[in-house]
């Protein structure tokens, strides 16, 4: 089982050993979660970090500190991020899928959207497997007109997501929608309540380790991806020991015949790490 160190936020142990043997035990039916949920905490007794990205100042919520906050939290005991916790894992399958931590790609994404100044203004954008928030956050800092952020654990968007939001852009709330879930039953959620709903930008870091979502994942992109859209996923060019990655995932979305996509990014050292562009042919 993949492990990392819940007590440290900028480390990025390799996702390398993921395993999901079955991909329909990981469906959980989606819901919308509303900005002004009780959290059990007081964001003023949680300690945060300060990441900037070209003069963009982003708080986020310390790992150590919230966690030391959860446990003392009697009516928290089902709580997915504790669950995985307990056990010194990132992953526990249909339980919890890492939203805690801010992976090495997300920086990635981030420098990278900043460095050749994407155009958020007024666009749509929709922050993928979301976490912390911080594409999505970053994305309402430079004016986009509303962002959706979407993850697979209530407890990440409750936790960590939303209370990340209040910290950066308080009154950005009302253009944010927070949906968890499984991606096929966001698409469906999505297009049933919001049938206009199409995505300027769909930003998505460190989804492809498991070939088993490609799938769900292709599908969120095909259905929600505005027609003149684009879509920026960050990810290690080879996840050791699962079989995902980035060049398995483009002979993918090659043999759908649905988007072109483009490398326009990739490390110059450690593990490998590589930015794709997808566009609608």
């Amino acid at each position: 089982m993949f492990k990392f160190n819940f007590n440290s936020d900028d480390n990025d142990d390799n996702r390398d050993d993921l395993k999901i043997k079955d991909d329909s035990a990981c469906f959980v039916e989606c819901q919308e979660i509303q900005s002004s949920t009780n959290r059990h905490y007081d964001l003023k007794n949680v300690r945060t970090k300060l990441l900037n990205i070209n003069n963009t100042n982003i708080k986020y919520i310390c790992n150590e500190s919230l966690l030391d906050i959860l446990k003392t939290n009697q009516h928290l005991s089902e709580d997915s991020i504790l669950k995985a916790e307990e056990k010194h894992s990132d992953l526990l399958p249909a339980v919890y899928e890492g939203g805690l931590k801010i992976w090495e790609c997300t920086y990635d994404l981030l420098d990278y959207i900043s460095e050749n100044q994407v155009d958020f203004k007024d666009k749509l954008v929709l922050d993928l497997g979301c976490g912390a928030g911080i594409l999505g956050i970053h994305s309402l800092l430079h004016q986009a007109q509303c962002c959706w952020f979407q993850d697979y654990n209530k407890d990440v968007l409750e936790n960590i997501t939303i209370p990340n939001i209040e910290l950066n852009c308080k009154e950005s709330l009302d253009r944010c929608r927070f949906f968890s879930g499984d991606w096929h039953s966001f698409v469906e959620y999505s297009e049933k309540n919001y049938p206009e709903a199409k995505f300027d930008y769909i930003l998505t870091s460190e989804t492809i380790y498991n070939t088993g979502y490609y799938m769900k994942l292709h599908l969120v992109f095909e259905k929600l991806l505005a027609k003149n859209g684009v879509i920026l996923l960050a990810a290690k060019s080879f996840y050791f020991g699962v079989g995902g990655g980035v060049h398995l995932f483009q002979d993918f979305v090659d043999s759908k015949k649905v988007f072109k996509h483009t490398n326009c990014w990739q490390s110059t050292e450690g593990v490998k790490r590589e930015i794709l562009k997808l566009e609608f042919m």
